[in-house]
């Protein structure tokens, strides 16, 4: 795929016979199913799922009249076909075959706009005067009814996913959701449109955005306003649907909308393009609304083609993308009945990067996205090897990863603490991990120890103090790998001020390790083992600056950190081998007069050289 381009169709449609003279086609949304219906079923009906490797379905149905809509129940056992505008037959299905008719009217002087499935074997009838709900007795051969809602209906759309109708009423100047759960139904507060404004069907959309059910509302604007769509959340059972987020979209004309790993995607039917919006992303607001610009340029959907049957050999066929024959489908699905195929439109999350020039932004888009942890690391490593971004964004852009990383670090934490060992399996929540969770390891691995490995310490020193930085303001300890990759690079570019500086905001936490590492740079840069010496002292670790000192010479300094646990013979021992007199005489003299170590002189032999040796020094 070229980089510029970020969409495509799926490579494998789904093909099945196109609509001709005498076949129909028609798609069930809640399966995902495409129905080709020869003859109204006489000649056959062809039955295909969502995806090409899926197993046709094959059978014959009795010439009854046209068929207006067909559809198989949830567990594909019972056939529903609609012919009238009064009445839907029914059909056992085998696996292989229909069995005997039969068919439930409506009421009388009502006519049905279309029917849903619904679990358990459920029907819901839509009519221009309300809602008809019946459960379906295959083995009985008749239908129950189980509820009626009035209301006035011109069209219906209708979302699988989260078993929600949107019923249009007063010429599509009202919107009512509609909610069905076993055997009920449920009226949720509706949606007015704007005044003089009506919707059409062709203009709605209901979708799932980042799990919340969703209505989206195309409104072309009038003059030279371009359109815009209006998205509309439904929040909760009892809530009102809230108008939360617009997109504008800079075009007018005819458009579609598909909805790919929470990203809407607007199909413009005249330039031949796609729009990608986010709405996570962060817009201009009135306290309200947010409202949204494309978050990349528009771009065409890659060109695809398909492989078609020759006399000799197969013909390849450019397919006409944006065809007036195309008819999407929620979420991802483009059909085109005229030409015969089913596909997915699928995301280059690689290439949408590419076009995005907000390294911050990009970074807030991909860590949403299915499969963007290798992109988003790898766009990382590019921008700061490559085109090196501002220290600003760069830090932006950790600040995001690591706001996704303590959020899941603090659910660990409560999710450990919170359980008690005696508490049943089941009862256990798990932690859901995020679309994208990039740890500490990741960061090592893939940015930082690629950076010191081919020698770039310049951009490794600044790419570690951004990170580290940004751990340090979400309260995460950095682990021991990253500070000490930090301290070696700091001490080999001589910049021990800049790690002062780490060490007291707290960017580096003092251990003993990063201390030991410290003194063994001692030889690099002299200074390392004074900011050892600091840290060790902030720990308050006495006895490993004692053997620091001593192993430099600092006896004096060693003798002001002595506690009454300390062997006199170590700093006898070192004084000793000094071969300066007067240094041995003040440490023989510091212990021999300190009435702690009184009886170390008298009770430990070893000690007894150094008695001999100090009078050998001042037999006087």
């Amino acid at each position: 795929m070229s980089s510029d381009t970020y969409l495509e169709l799926s490579e494998n449609p789904v093909r099945f016979e196109a609509a001709n003279q005498v076949t129909d086609v028609f798609f069930d949304d809640s399966n995902k199913q495409v129905f080709a219906v020869r003859s109204g079923g006489v000649m056959g009906v062809v039955v295909k799922g969502p995806y090409e490797d899926t197993k046709p379905i094959n059978f014959r149905m009795e010439d009854h009249g046209p068929v207006i809509s067909i559809k198989f129940s949830l567990d594909r056992k019972i056939l529903a076909v609609q012919r009238t505008v009064t009445s839907v037959e029914f059909m056992n299905f085998n696996g292989a075959a229909v069995e005997t008719e039969y068919t439930q009217q409506c009421k009388k002087n009502v006519q049905m706009t279309g029917f849903i499935w619904l679990p358990n074997n459920e029907v819901a009838f839509m009519t221009d005067h309300g809602i008809e709900l019946y459960m379906v007795l295959p083995e009985k051969r008749t239908l129950k009814h189980l509820k009626s809602v009035s209301a006035p209906i011109q069209w219906f759309i209708w979302c699988s996913i989260n078993k929600i109708a949107l019923l249009s009423s007063a010429h599509g100047s009202i919107l009512l959701p509609i909610s069905f759960k076993q055997g009920s139904i449920s009226k949720l507060p509706k949606v007015e449109t704007e005044p003089g404004r009506m919707a059409l069907e062709r203009d709605v959309t209901l979708a799932t955005l980042y799990g919340v059910p969703s209505i989206l509302i195309l409104r072309h604007q009038t003059g030279p306003q371009t359109a815009e769509v209006h998205i509309h959340t439904l929040n909760g059972p009892g809530m009102a649907p809230v108008k939360s987020h617009v997109l504008r979209l800079g075009l007018s004309g005819r458009f579609a909308i598909n909805v790919v790993d929470n990203l809407v995607l607007i199909h413009h039917q005249a330039s031949r393009c796609s729009q990608i919006f986010d709405i996570a992303l962060t817009g201009e607001s009135d306290g309200n609304v947010t409202y949204h610009i494309p978050m990349a340029p528009a771009r065409s959907l890659k060109p695809a083609t398909l492989s078609l049957p020759g006399l000799v050999e197969p013909k390849t066929h450019l397919c006409e993308l944006y065809s007036p024959t195309w008819v999407v489908f929620q979420p991802n699905i483009v059909i085109d009945a005229k030409l015969g195929c089913l596909w997915h439109i699928k995301l280059c999350l690689q290439n949408l990067c590419l076009q995005i020039k907000d390294l911050a932004i990009c970074t807030q888009m991909a860590l949403k996205r299915t499969g963007g942890k290798s992109v988003l690391l790898q766009l990382l490593y590019d921008n700061i090897t490559i085109a090196r971004p501002l220290l600003k964004k760069l830090q932006e852009s950790f600040n995001h990863i690591n706001n996704v990383y303590r959020v899941w670090v603090e659910n660990e934490l409560q999710n450990q603490t919170a359980v008690p060992a005696s508490a049943p399996i089941q009862n256990f929540k798990p932690n859901t991990p995020p679309p994208v969770l990039i740890d500490q390891m990741d960061f090592y691995n893939s940015i930082a120890q690629k950076l010191d490995t081919q020698d770039q310490f310049a951009k490794l020193e600044w790419v570690l103090i951004a990170y580290l930085t940004s751990l340090s303001e979400y309260s995460i300890s950095a682990q021991h790998n990253l500070n000490e990759l930090l301290l070696t690079t700091l001490v080999r570019r001589n910049k021990l001020s800049a790690l002062q500086q780490m060490l007291q905001y707290g960017v580096v936490s003092d251990s003993k390790p990063l201390a030991c590492l410290l003194l063994s740079l001692e030889n690099v840069n002299p200074g390392a083992s004074q900011l050892a010496l600091d840290m060790l002292l902030r720990l308050n670790a006495v006895e490993e600056m004692q053997e620091i000192l001593l192993s430099q010479g600092q006896l004096l300094y060693a003798l002001k950190l002595v506690t009454d646990k300390v062997s006199p013979r170590k700093y006898l021992e070192a004084a000793k081998c000094t071969g300066d007199p007067s240094l041995f005489h003040s440490t023989f003299y510091y212990f021999n007069s300190n009435s702690q170590f009184a009886n170390a002189f008298k009770k430990d032999e070893r000690l007894a050289e150094y008695i001999k040796h100090y009078k050998e020094l001042f037999p006087s």
